[in-house]
């Protein structure tokens, strides 16, 4: 073998190798960010979440349903809200309504004239049309005639709250990240003991689901900042 011949497959050698190393090096990287991270991405007032949703090799998945699941501290055991409306005359309509965190009307759970004495409606947490609705605080309002007469707060946690684009991208902005509200009464599972009242802290779970396989962040959110987040399947 002449000496430029044997130099030439040296170098030609030494260049797939370094080829190789660089590729490897990509793969531990993407291997790295399959782990859920978040950062503080840019202001915004009050609190924020931007989001997306990837497969391992980073395209986008579309029409991802993402469930918003908050954080809660212990504040008092004072008693909860009474969840029982007083009718007091049977001539006069009432309604019962519940609206969101910006005063819309999602839901008219009741309304007509009914005989004196207590009236409860169970809310099923879904809007006018059927569909749940998303995390968030959420006042369930009684009024006789044109008077509102009382109201109690209700939290959803859990539901879901956005769904990526066509990006594989979402958003979750200040209306459903209700943080430091109180207080949020507590119930145990079979709903029999009243666990105390709480307050929401800025820690929330985000959670994606694709084909029956879960991917979630427990992220720590910052004040008139967007947090980001990414999921990868």
């Amino acid at each position: 073998m002449k000496p430029a011949e044997f130099h030439g497959r040296r170098r030609s050698q030494g260049f797939r190798s370094e080829i190789l190393t660089a590729v490897a090096v990509l793969l531990l990287l993407g291997c790295e960010r399959d782990i859920p991270v978040a950062g503080i991405e840019f202001e915004i007032s009050g609190y924020g979440i931007s989001g997306f949703v990837t497969d391992r090799i980073g395209n986008p998945i579309r029409n991802v349903p993402i469930a918003l699941h908050y954080d809660y501290e212990y504040v008092d055991a004072n008693p909860p809200e009474s969840r029982v409306f007083q009718v007091t005359d049977p001539n006069v309509t009432v309604r019962i309504k519940v609206f969101d965190r910006s005063n819309r009307l999602r839901r008219l759970l009741y309304e007509g004239q009914v005989s004196p004495g207590p009236l409860s409606v169970q809310w099923d947490l879904k809007d006018s049309f059927g569909v749940p609705v998303p995390s968030g605080i959420y006042t369930v309002q009684f009024t006789v005639g044109a008077e509102v007469k009382q109201s109690y707060t209700v939290t959803v946690s859990g539901a879901v709250t956005a769904r990526t684009d066509s990006l594989g991208s979402f958003a979750i902005m200040n209306e459903n990240l209700p943080i430091g509200f109180y207080p949020v009464p507590l119930y145990s599972s079979d709903r029999t003991s009243f666990l105390g009242n709480y307050r929401i802290v800025p820690y929330v779970t985000v959670e994606a689901t694709v084909q029956s396989i879960k991917r979630s962040a427990y992220i720590s959110l910052a004040r008139d900042r967007v947090t980001r987040v990414e999921l990868k399947f």
